[in-house]
């Protein structure tokens, strides 16, 4: 969704972008965007058999194009290491969401960022992680640009409130505490099905999950919550343009992170006037506002959200008060032309002198 979100809005300002996708992956339909596929030879899913896929078709790949002023890559640890492999001295742009604790993630951490001539981090969480993994890449040329909200998408969207809680059947005097997010441990599922679970039998209380199965304990967790108690109810397949229905349609959002790089549903529902119950986690605290937009509490600490959520939903005024203000402030601070400004003044910035760079740009945006 990042990819799609930045390159999209890119290719808006008339830059040229050549995806380079495995075969199967859906990419955006765009004038200014050509996709090209290839295959995998080496089929396991592991990052460096993945990473030599990419060296090799990718510099297949850039022999045919015209010249490529930048090689963006999305995930360093999966298809960086390929891309530096085939980037022939052309000026390399990494994409960084968030850091993770895997062994090869941070190995490839360690030096990677440092041969890179820009990095773009979500959040200045995640920008710090970056240089105390590789002190090298702490240069000009590594800067926070954070996602952007489409607020006109999530006013817009799909049905009006009134219809979506009747398809749900929440009733007009109950309260609708919504998670949207994939079920894996980063995303703090135990703590939601605890938090939950320590409400008590409240009758005027329904949960709705609009997440995809991803890891099985947390899949469990969720099934075994979906039949044990009716007032929840999980919904797998969403898709991403009718999530800002169910924005809509809630009464609290509850996102129990333990971290991200910048945790776009927030801000989604933020701008569609939710109170936020969240987590102190990096790169979510810096879209929310504590007290003010959201009530936090530490990451992992299941008895906190569940005093958040239980002051929350017995208090309306409260839950207008901080949706007015989360509004305000994605209306304030997460505009989508500010961000892409950024990212075009960094994009059009002359090579920069030393050892991150060893050959001179072309034409195209790559």
């Amino acid at each position: 969704m990042t990819d799609r979100e930045f390159l999209t809005r890119v290719a808006d300002r008339g830059a040229e972008v050549h995806l380079f996708v495995e075969a199967g992956e859906p990419t955006v339909e765009h004038p200014n965007m050509i996709p090209h596929r290839y295959s995998r030879r080496l089929k396991k899913k592991i990052p460096y058999f993945g990473n030599v896929d990419v060296a090799i078709e990718l510099r297949r790949l850039l022999k045919k194009l015209p010249p490529v002023d930048w090689i963006r890559f999305n995930s360093p640890a999966a298809v960086g290491v390929g891309a530096l492999a085939s980037a022939g001295g052309r000026r390399l742009w990494a994409s960084y969401l968030h850091c993770e604790d895997a062994p090869f993630r941070r190995l490839v951490d360690r030096w990677l960022p440092g041969r890179c001539e820009l990095i773009t981090c979500l959040s200045e969480d995640t920008r710090q992680d970056v240089i105390a993994r590789c002190p090298s890449a702490d240069h000009p040329g590594n800067i926070v640009v954070s996602m952007g909200i489409d607020t006109a998408r999530v006013d817009s969207a799909g049905r009006p409130r009134e219809a979506v809680r009747r398809e749900l059947a929440v009733g007009p005097n109950e309260v609708l505490i919504l998670f949207v997010g994939v079920l894996t441990p980063r995303k703090g599922i135990a703590e939601l099905v605890d938090a939950w679970r320590r409400l008590g039998p409240r009758p005027e209380l329904r949960l709705l999950l609009l997440s995809k199965p991803i890891a099985e304990e947390e899949t469990r967790l969720v099934e075994r919550l979906v039949r044990e108690d009716p007032r929840v109810r999980h919904l797998p397949r969403v898709p991403y343009e009718q999530v800002p229905e169910y924005f809509r349609a809630a009464d609290v959002f509850f996102f129990p992170t333990h971290l991200e790089g910048f945790g776009i549903v927030v801000a989604e529902a933020m701008a569609a006037g939710l109170p936020v119950v969240t987590t102190r986690a990096k790169g979510v605290r810096g879209v929310v506002a504590e007290g003010e937009t959201a009530l936090c509490c530490d990451v992992g600490d299941a008895e906190c959200m569940a005093q958040a959520l239980d002051t929350l939903t017995r208090d309306p005024e409260l839950r207008r008060r901080l949706g007015a203000a989360g509004r305000r402030r994605v209306l304030e601070k997460f505009s989508w032309e500010e961000k892409i400004d950024t990212l075009m003044s960094a994009l059009a910035q002359p090579p920069a002198a030393g050892a991150r760079r060893v050959a001179s740009a072309g034409r195209a945006a790559g």
